[in-house]
Parts: structure tokens; C-alpha cells; sequence
């Protein structure tokens, strides 16, 4: 368990601060250069990241965004913390407890998430996240295929049928939750079944966003070196088919 310090970032003169909370990934989706580029999850000493967001609020800060490559993977030991930022805390502190000391931080209202993964989704840190009076219910949760067979490929660590349970939780907790997505059309193999497999899954979830993505080759990345390499035309027609469904549900 690796953990840093970014330092601070003068906020004055703003009302809302985007807070890094760790950089890396250890996920090696094949397609992403990040963990080769940015190396593996490193999360921030999590006193100094309380300490910033003080700070912030100090200098007329209302508002953060919790952001980082992969901020689901964040880990701290908690004998890290300083006994003068926070009470009692465990051994180790995941994201959850992280987010619960920030909502303790008087004077700042909103908190605002960065990119999910749906692995984190569980009911336990949905029941924990919706007594945080300051989480603003608006989460963006990273798709990419709702075809399982081009996930797989994908090396994501997770099936459609998960991805839906995860949007299901959260939308029962929070009723009013506005539910946005990333897309990868033309992925290598992406067979006319499996792009309608994706059209069909994201008609159901009915995303109030999507943001989606030509697939581009990678060097250094196993997709890039992958059989059934699409050509530009049939990304082009999938990504405008997505779109036009994007904007058909759009908040």
C-alpha cells in the first residue's frame, strides 16, 4: 500500500476545488496505457487531504470534486491520519471513510464525485454514502461495452448484469440520482450481435449521459495488438447511433 502527498493548491478567489485523492491504476484494462504510463494506485496521505479542503473552505471554497485515475481503489493506513484532523479511525481507510470525514468539514457544502467503478457499488457503501448530507447524486459510473463477451475482452471486472445491480442500488438510495457513463464503440471484435447487445442494455439503463468514445489502438496495450481491429467507418456509424440514443435520454 502505496501513499503521497500532491501538496496543496491555492484555492482563493473560487467556490469550487477539484481535490486529487491518488493517482494510478492497478485494473491493466487492455486497451489503457495509464498503469504503464502513471504507474500502480498510489493514494494520498488522507490528513493532507482533509487539511486541503480545509484550507479551501477557509478561502470561500463551497464546493469539491474528489478525483483521481481510479478513485475506487483508494487505500490509507490509518495510522496516517494526524489525532489533530480526525478522531478514531481504522487500521485502513477506503474511500467511504474518507468521504465521511470530508462531509464533517463545516462550512463546505457539496461534494461531488469523480468516475466510479461499479465494483464499489455494494449496498453497504451506498447505505454509508446516502447519510452524507453533502454528496451531490450525481454519479458517473464507467460502462465502456454492455456486451459481456467485448467486456471480458476488455478485462474489465465486471458483467452487464452487475454493471445493472450497481445502477439499481444506487437509484433506490437515491431516487433523484442523475446516472452518467462512459462508452468504447469499435472495440476489436465488436461484432454486429455484440454492438446490439450494447444499444439493447443501454436502452434499459436509460442513462441520463453517455460519453462516448471511438476505440483507438494503444501502443503498448494488448487491444492494440488484438485480431478483428474495426474499421473507421463502422465506429463512426456505432458512435453516432449512441449518440443519437444519448441525447434521446438526456437530462
Amino acid at each position: 500500500m502505496e501513499f503521497f502527498d500532491f501538496g496543496t493548491t491555492d484555492h482563493s478567489g473560487r467556490r469550487k476545488a477539484t481535490i486529487k485523492i491518488e493517482d494510478g491504476c492497478n485494473n491493466f484494462c487492455s486497451y489503457c496505457i495509464i498503469p504503464y504510463a502513471k504507474g500502480r494506485v498510489r493514494s494520498r496521505e488522507a490528513g493532507s487531504i482533509i487539511n486541503e479542503i480545509k484550507d479551501a473552505v477557509s478561502n470561500g471554497i463551497k464546493e469539491v470534486v474528489i478525483t483521481g485515475i481510479h478513485i475506487a481503489s483508494y487505500r490509507c493506513r490509518g495510522d496516517q491520519w494526524s489525532p489533530a484532523d480526525v478522531q478514531c479511525t481504522p487500521l485502513h481507510i477506503g474511500l467511504i471513510d474518507l468521504l465521511e470525514e470530508i462531509n464533517s468539514i463545516q462550512g463546505l457544502q457539496k461534494i461531488n464525485l469523480g468516475s466510479l467503478e461499479p465494483t464499489i457499488i455494494t449496498e453497504d457503501f451506498v447505505m454509508r454514502l446516502k447519510k452524507l448530507d453533502k454528496i451531490c447524486s450525481h454519479f458517473h459510473l464507467s460502462l465502456q461495452s454492455g456486451c459481456n463477451e467485448t467486456l471480458k475482452r476488455m478485462n474489465r471486472k465486471y458483467t452487464v448484469e452487475e454493471f445493472e445491480k450497481s445502477v439499481e442500488i444506487l437509484r433506490s438510495a437515491f431516487p433523484e440520482a442523475v446516472v452518467t457513463t462512459d462508452i468504447i464503440v469499435g472495440f476489436p471484435g465488436e461484432t454486429d450481435d455484440g454492438f446490439n447487445e450494447t444499444y439493447r442494455f443501454l436502452e434499459h439503463i436509460k442513462f441520463a449521459k453517455m460519453h462516448v468514445f471511438k476505440y483507438s489502438p494503444r501502443k503498448g496495450t494488448p487491444a492494440a495488438e488484438m485480431s478483428g481491429q474495426l474499421n473507421e467507418s463502422v465506429k463512426e456509424a456505432r458512435s453516432k447511433k449512441l449518440i443519437e440514443l444519448s441525447n434521446k435520454y438526456k437530462v
